[in-house]
């Protein structure tokens, strides 16, 4: 049975940062939750929600399409000035549905993907591996791929991680058990994610727009 958004891991709040052995620590990007994929000769942009924004992201589709044939989890983000992940942006870039409108937004605001999972390559599945295990595959898949990159992650340290989230301005956190396979079926507590002050303004935010 085909991969589809669907299939996308749901995480499990939690409400303060912690640091654990066996577990990684990500940054939260404050973006579109993507389900992104080359397969069938084309390319995938689709949303938890089921919406495929590949034609609005041109940018983003046609590296896709350079990729080998694969499945990932990732995240959809315009980076401001600073770096930092603008929300406001990506959803003004979001609603655009004529075509020079589009290409425009991506010669002036492009997106970036952020890769933090591989659920299936070369047609095979590989969500029963372990988290670290598929995730050392990401790097291979995205090579030359200039707007489409990799998440990294540390090592047990979650306080250290969200500290530095908090001062920049990130949504938040995510920690994740390195030896676990791709979570399925609900909310895992394998995942979970941990919110900054600004994360909690953005969902203020997120609840108010409809079509994400």
């Amino acid at each position: 049975m085909s991969i589809t958004h669907e299939d996308l891991a749901q995480l499990t709040s939690a409400p303060a940062p912690f640091d654990r052995e066996g577990w990684i620590f990500e940054l939260k990007y404050d973006g579109f939750r993507m389900l992104a994929a080359h397969r069938n000769g084309r390319a995938e942009l689709v949303s938890r929600r089921g919406n495929d924004f590949a034609d609005r992201f041109p940018e983003i589709s046609t590296q896709l399409l350079k990729l080998p044939t694969t499945v990932l989890d990732a995240e959809l983000v315009i980076l401001d000035h600073d770096g930092v992940p603008d929300f406001e942006r990506l959803m003004r870039r979001s609603r655009l549905t004529r075509r020079i409108s589009i290409d425009h937004g991506a010669r002036a605001n492009p997106a970036c993907l952020w890769v933090f999972d591989v659920l299936e390559l070369a047609g095979t599945d590989v969500r029963e591996r372990p988290l670290l295990e598929r995730k050392a595959m990401i790097d291979p898949i995205i090579d030359g791929a200039e707007r489409i990159r990799e998440v990294g992650h540390f090592d047990a340290k979650g306080l250290m991680l969200f500290k530095v989230a908090e001062g920049v301005g990130f949504e938040g956190i995510v920690a994740k058990r390195g030896d676990a396979p791709y979570p399925r079926g609900g909310h895992s507590k394998d995942w979970v994610k941990i919110k900054t002050t600004h994360g909690r303004r953005i969902d203020e935010e997120r609840a108010k727009w409809n079509e994400r």
